[in-house]
């Protein structure tokens, strides 16, 4: 009977050791008696210090982030004024050049548009020499091709009266030459100009060499 005593006295010695060891694990809160006889229940400091850690760094990334929120707006905010600077870089050019346009067409308006220059009976060769002209067509046959030269030169006429034409026969082909082009670079550029007109007849059409004629008033 007496070790049975004994055995329930060490159990419940050492059931007590354990409930010590683990309230001193524990974080000690302790109660305190207000005036009114509330219990007041203060914290551990070890507590407070881990709140207040805990709190410090959502202070921390809430900052951060207002931070980064506050960067990415000022980052838009000056794109947005570039923006807007070169849309009105943009309107102003717009402007400028809408401005010049009107003015060109004002001057068309007062200025008289030059005629095109035509050849006259009254203009003289004064002299010969060797130039350049377009040779827009030639054939050698016999029952075609002088009338088709003629018509091709009065096509050619009716939209460039400044340039004169040249039917010629030579054995055994007609054909046609237009202008008396001193260099060769203005000869190019009345080639384009029919061209552009009659482009049924571009492939037929080459700058040759040739004796052209210096009229009067050239």
């Amino acid at each position: 009977m007496f070790k049975k005593l004994h055995i329930r006295v060490l159990s419940l010695c050492l059931m007590l050791c354990i409930a010590l060891a683990a309230s001193a694990q524990r974080p000690q809160i302790t109660d305190r008696l207000n005036q009114k006889g509330q219990v007041t229940v203060d914290a551990p400091k070890e507590l407070v210090k881990r709140n207040n850690a805990d709190l410090g760094k959502q202070q921390q990334s809430t900052n951060s982030k207002d931070k980064k929120v506050k960067e990415k707006e000022k980052k838009k905010t000056e794109q947005d004024e570039k923006l807007n600077e070169l849309d009105e870089d943009d309107n102003t050019a717009k402007k400028e050049e809408e401005k010049k346009k009107d003015e060109d067409k004002k001057k068309e308006e007062v200025t008289p548009k030059k005629p095109k220059r035509q050849h006259t009976s009254q203009q003289t060769i004064e002299n010969r020499g060797v130039g350049y002209r377009i040779q827009a067509y030639t054939d050698n046959n016999p029952r075609t091709a002088k009338a088709a030269a003629q018509q091709r030169a009065r096509d050619i006429a009716m939209k460039f009266p400044q340039y004169r034409s040249y039917i010629t026969y030579k054995a055994p082909a007609w054909r046609l030459r237009i202008g008396d082009f001193k260099t060769q670079q203005e000869a190019k550029a009345a080639l384009n100009r029919i061209k552009s007109v009659y482009p049924k007849f571009a492939r037929e059409m080459v700058i040759v060499r040739d004796r052209i004629n210096i009229w009067s008033n050239d």
